[in-house]
């Protein structure tokens, strides 16, 4: 084999294999990470004090003490809201904590544009982050029965912590960055091969653009982990603060699309720039585009009622497409739909609508008509996105549309809070 040759051969193989892995990286951040079921029960009472963004909550013994029993060897670190347990670096717990602070003033700012009544935090909410990633599956089984191996992290309502591990300790990921080394390794051969052959003073394209090549790749890696991390963090923090501040409640049960498709709508990659249900989320935008694509998207009934993952195989593809679906159903009724959103929220917290086998017939008798309310949730996403109205959910829904319908009035976007 040539030189030349064996260059192409070795930026061929890690491009080819770190895009498979990252690939399915991509995937985890697409599929999104709350492990917790469809009812949800806690078992602290929740506080009548309104919530205000210049409290500081009290240390819950009981959560945080218990916790500390489980993993002794984990050291103490406190932000203004939240308790971190963890083995990480000292810049490692700062990042988490900018992370759970920024998700709960985002939350604060959210809520209140929608005029949601917070209650106040009954304690500082404990977080838990594993330097390693055997460490956090250990400790996910043995503890909270959690079992979800492809998760960065998740909210554990019933033991009522979050817990998470650096994303870079993952199987998968070391298995890709192995394999860049490897290249790496490779590549510095073949510069001292061409250095022992007198061909120092002679640039070699091919190896200047594999090198460049493999820079990109070690980049593009870091930035995918980096970034499911963030939006991990931000997902499941969202999940304990709903609870925490009463807009969930323990014991009340949940359908299984808006419990994923409010923490979704919270979801970031970065959170210097704006984010929440006012600014689009990319990646679930762009999953939901493929899911309409390939005639993934799950009729309104049914979605409604679903208490598992899509098909019930809780693959990828399948669950992603049940997180991009929830994120776009959840974002229109935030939009479009907040006074009924908020009175569906209250009567499902109060057991009004308690029965699981009541979810459409309760569903309707806040948003009225589920066929009406699918056409009009299906006009909007056609407003956003032609392309869309192509797709064969979009002609299933509009073709059963009555004659007599009225056209839907075109709606602006919000405004980005300043």
């Amino acid at each position: 084999m040539t030189f030349t040759n064996l260059i192409y051969t070795m930026v061929f193989c890690v491009v080819a294999l770190s895009a498979h892995d990252a690939c399915g990286a991509a995937q985890e951040t697409v599929k999104g990470t709350t492990t917790a079921p469809a009812q949800i029960a806690q078992t602290n009472p929740v506080a009548n004090d309104p919530l205000s963004k210049k409290q500081s909550s009290p240390l819950n013994f009981t959560v945080l003490q218990e916790t500390k029993k489980m993993v002794p060897r984990l050291g103490q670190s406190e932000t203004k809201h939240y308790v971190i347990l963890s083995d990480t670096s000292p810049e490692d717990i700062t990042m988490v904590g900018t992370l759970l602070e920024a998700t709960f003033q985002k939350y604060m700012e959210v809520c209140d544009s929608l005029g949601w009544n917070l209650k106040q935090l009954r304690h500082k909410l404990v977080a838990v982050v594993f330097r390693d990633q055997r460490d956090y599956n250990d400790f996910a089984t043995k503890n909270d029965k959690v079992s979800k191996s492809w998760a960065v992290g998740y909210y554990s309502p019933l033991t009522d912590r979050l817990v998470f591990y650096r994303a870079d300790s993952s199987t998968d990921v070391k298995k890709v960055k192995k394999q860049l080394n490897e290249q790496d390794r490779a590549l510095k051969q073949a510069e001292q091969f061409q250095q022992s052959a007198g061909r120092a003073l002679h640039p070699n394209t091919e190896l200047t653009q594999a090198k460049q090549q493999l820079a990109a790749e070690h980049d593009r890696i870091n930035d995918v982990v980096a970034s499911s991390f963030v939006s991990t963090a931000v997902h499941e923090a969202a999940h304990q603060l709903f609870f925490h501040t009463d807009i969930q409640r323990s014991g009340a049960s949940y359908p299984l699309w808006l419990a994923e498709g409010l923490a979704t709508n919270f979801e970031t990659e970065r959170i210097d720039i704006q984010f929440g249900y006012q600014v689009d989320n990319w990646r679930r935008r762009d999953s939901f585009k493929l899911a309409a694509d390939k005639n993934s998207i799950i009729p309104l009934k049914v979605m409604l009622t679903q208490e598992r993952f899509a098909d019930g195989t809780d693959s990828n593809e399948a669950v992603g497409y049940f997180y991009a679906q929830a994120y776009a159903l959840t974002n229109w009724l935030l939009r479009e739909r907040p006074t009924e959103l908020k009175l569906y929220l209250e009567s499902l917290r109060d057991g009004s609508y308690a029965l699981a086998q009541n979810r459409e017939k309760n569903f309707e008798a806040i948003f009225g008509p589920v066929a009406r309310l699918e056409r009009n949730w299906v006009r909007y996403e056609g407003r956003r996105q032609k392309e869309f109205l192509a797709s064969p959910f979009a002609q299933s829904v509009l073709v059963t549309m009555p004659t007599d319908a009225k056209p839907i009035p075109e709606v602006s976007e919000p405004k980005l809070p300043k």
